[in-house]
């Protein structure tokens, strides 16, 4: 994956910011057996394997309790199925090679790059004509063409934020995140895991979530490697990441939320609210393990410390309360009402 990533950066950054998104229709369950026997037949030339391929294409599959057979597809959550697929839009790589055409294919999901809206047409052309003989069809719906001065695009779960100028000086600049949904999956995952009914110690429950929050992380932390590997072949990047650290924070902050409340769960008798946050604060937290998701992904992009993560932090909370300060102050209110500091008294005195 990180590979079609630096595929993708470097074809926005060398100005190829006319892309084809495109979609295929169903396309393990629509690949004709023939055709792709045919195919299979340029690279394999033992008869014996082919029979296999073309015996377990045609066993078919079980539907409500029947056995369907079809001259098309193949079977999806089959060991070689990804294989036979790559093999037979190998196909539409050549074909894309001889003419020219930059690309980036990941299984069935591809993108074409060109610095033209004339040239992209002609792509996307060819590209329909190709398909169409290989008996595949494109879905409209899902099928656009971006011009990434001004539209966004998804891809892997990432979402490319097209060209804008950065305000500090006016250079150009995109953005990569996570997609929105990649992030709603984090969070229902976590959900998932600590839901408040079981009754654990806090180390069984830092052991549910702390799989969850590496996978993703090793999974988002890609772009960074991606950016890397390019300047390292001498690509200058202006791609920006910035925005992945805000969202990690807010991912890390509910995750702490809800292990406080699956905490409460087994200490019935600890209140709710500031005491309880003061009590399982950020330095609580890492003493009994949990991974911040900000901290593991800025620690495998840059080194990033434990230690440096809890002082940033401690410094954004600082700030954070000076601005809540100042607020109130310009709104002519008073931030420390006598109720905020029985509360801030009440914490302090959990804290002992």
């Amino acid at each position: 994956m990180q590979r079609a990533l630096q595929i993708i950066l470097w074809n926005i950054e060398q100005g190829y910011n006319h892309i084809y998104d495109c979609d295929i229709k169903g396309f393990f369950d629509n690949i004709p057996h023939k055709k792709l026997i045919e195919i299979l037949k340029k690279y394999v030339s033992d008869r014996t394997v082919l029979g296999l391929i073309e015996q377990w294409l045609k066993a078919g599959h079980m539907e409500e309790g029947k056995l369907i057979h079809s001259d098309y597809g193949t079977p999806q959550g089959g060991v070689i199925s990804p294989l036979l697929a790559n093999v037979y839009l190998n196909e539409l790589d050549w074909e894309w090679d001889l003419n020219g055409i930059r690309f980036v294919r990941y299984a069935d999901d591809f993108l074409l790059f060109a610095k033209t809206r004339d040239d992209i047409n002609k792509a996307a052309f060819l590209t329909k004509n190709k398909l169409t003989e290989l008996g595949l069809e494109i879905s409209k719906e899902k099928t656009k063409v971006v011009n990434f001065h001004h539209d966004d695009f998804d891809f892997l779960g990432f979402s490319f934020h097209h060209w804008e100028q950065r305000k500090n000086d006016n250079k150009p600049s995109f953005y990569v995140t996570p997609k929105k949904e990649s992030i709603k999956d984090f969070r229902l995952k976590i959900k998932e895991k600590t839901r408040k009914f079981l009754t654990l110690s806090k180390e069984e429950w830092i052991n549910r979530v702390n799989p969850i929050i590496r996978g993703k992380v090793n999974y988002y932390v890609t772009i960074i490697k991606a950016i890397k590997a390019n300047e390292e072949h001498g690509q200058e990047s202006n791609c920006k990441t910035r925005w992945m650290r805000g969202i990690l924070l807010s991912l890390d902050g509910y995750i702490r939320r809800r292990l406080r409340i699956a905490f409460i769960h087994k200490h019935p008798n600890q209140r709710k609210g500031m005491k309880m946050n003061s009590l399982w604060n950020n330095a609580f937290f890492l003493s009994i393990k949990l991974i911040p998701s900000y901290w593991l992904y800025l620690n495998k992009a840059y080194g990033y410390t434990k230690e440096q993560y809890l002082t940033d932090i401690t410094k954004t909370a600082k700030r954070n309360l000076k601005n809540k300060i100042r607020s109130a102050k310009t709104k002519g209110e008073e931030y420390y009402t006598p109720h905020q500091l029985q509360k801030m008294q009440n914490a302090w005195n959990a804290s002992f």
